[in-house]
C-alpha cells in the first residue's frame, strides 16, 4: 500500500479528514504527504474527533491498521513504521487510545500497549 492509497482509505472511512489534510502542516511544499506526515496528521485528527465516529468506522480503521502493522514484522516498510510511530504512539495515553485499544488486533496492540501507560483504578 502506498501513502496515497492509505490517505484515500482514511478519507473514505472518515470524510471530514480530507479537510484536515487540505490544511495540514505536515504536507510538503508540493502538497504530498510522507507516510509519517500522513499518520501524524491522522493521529491529530483522530484524537480530536474519535467521539464523532461510530463503532463501524473505528473497527474498520483498526482492521486496516492491523493489516499494515502485521505485514511488516521486521520494521522495513516506511508506511508500517509510520502507522506505529506516528499513529499508535500518538494516540497512546489519550482517551482516543483507551477507546481504541479493544479494537486493535494482536500486532498493533503488542506495539501500542507499552506506550499506553494508563493509571489503573
Amino acid at each position: 500500500m502506498t501513502t496515497d492509497e492509505l490517505r484515500a482509505q482514511l478519507e473514505q472511512l472518515f470524510p471530514p479528514f480530507s479537510a484536515s489534510c487540505a490544511g495540514s502542516l505536515f504536507r510538503s511544499k508540493d502538497g504530498c504527504f510522507t507516510p509519517h506526515g500522513l499518520c501524524a496528521e491522522f493521529s491529530r485528527f483522530y484524537r480530536a474527533h474519535v467521539a464523532d465516529f461510530g463503532l463501524v468506522e473505528k473497527v474498520e480503521l483498526f482492521r486496516l491498521v492491523e493489516s499494515i502493522v502485521a505485514s511488516d514484522p521486521h520494521d522495513s516498510n516506511p508506511l508500517a513504521n509510520s502507522v506505529c510511530t506516528c499513529f499508535l504512539e500518538n494516540i497512546a495515553d489519550t482517551e482516543a487510545g483507551e477507546i481504541s485499544r479493544p479494537l486493535m488486533g494482536p500486532f498493533s496492540r503488542a506495539y501500542f500497549d507499552p506506550w499506553h501507560v494508563r493509571p489503573s483504578g
